[in-house]
């Protein structure tokens, strides 16, 4: 039996080209990562990073990029994309000095993990003062969840095995719980917006409590 570390080892939880242009091509995300980044330089930390795609993108703009990855072949991708990366898992303490990090960027991270609130606490540990953390995750109470429970079929983002779609979910969230979760571990969620890939994105994506994701910039208080 693999544990969940060992799975994110694995060559199972490489990402495909096909997946990470798919998430650096969801809507709106790339224009808020880099708006709420901040005028460079910042230095950025980029949790989960996989293969630099987003890491790059704020690299090309002036910012000090360290990513973390735990998977082997995606961090060795990185690398060859130029950023610096720590293998590390990130449900154990970072490597880094305290108030050392300007932005966090955590997109898709948090449901993965099953100590979440310790996950915030080292978030905002590292992080200086007023420092912002970029965050998104899937969401419980989507507009298509919300027809799909009713009628007793499965929800796409929470898979029943590893190599299942979306297997390595373990948490799930709403807008009322990442809210409560972050107020938690010291943080003010200044802005949240949703991200919608239907046609009636145009209207979701100002209704974060019905979205497909969640995305959150908060700040360390």
């Amino acid at each position: 039996m693999a544990t969940k570390t060992d799975f994110i080892r694995s060559p199972q939880a490489y990402l495909p080209l096909g997946a990470q242009l798919g998430l650096l091509a969801l809507p709106r995300r790339c224009e808020f990562v880099i708006k709420h980044t901040g005028p460079a330089p910042q230095r950025v930390l980029d949790v989960g990073c996989a293969t630099g795609y987003i890491a790059k993108i704020l690299m090309d703009r002036g910012h000090e990029l360290l990513g973390i990855e735990l998977n082997a072949r995606m961090a060795a991708e990185a690398r060859a994309r130029g950023v610096e990366v720590l293998e590390h898992n990130v449900e154990e303490p970072f490597p880094i000095e305290d108030e050392c990090i300007d932005v966090v960027h955590s997109c898709e991270i948090i449901e993965h993990l099953f100590d979440t609130e310790g996950y915030l606490n080292e978030l905002h540990r590292v992080l200086v003062p007023n420092g912002v953390l970029i965050l998104s995750t899937p969401n419980l109470n989507s507009l298509a969840n919300r027809f799909r429970v009713p009628l007793g079929l499965p929800l796409p983002m929470w898979g029943a095995f590893p190599n299942d779609r979306h297997g390595g979910h373990v948490r799930v969230f709403n807008k009322a719980k990442i809210v409560q979760l972050l107020e938690r571990t010291g943080f003010n969620a200044e802005i949240i917006t949703g991200i919608n890939q239907t046609r009636f994105a145009w209207v979701l994506n100002y209704l974060p409590t019905w979205s497909e994701l969640i995305l959150i910039k908060a700040v360390r208080v």
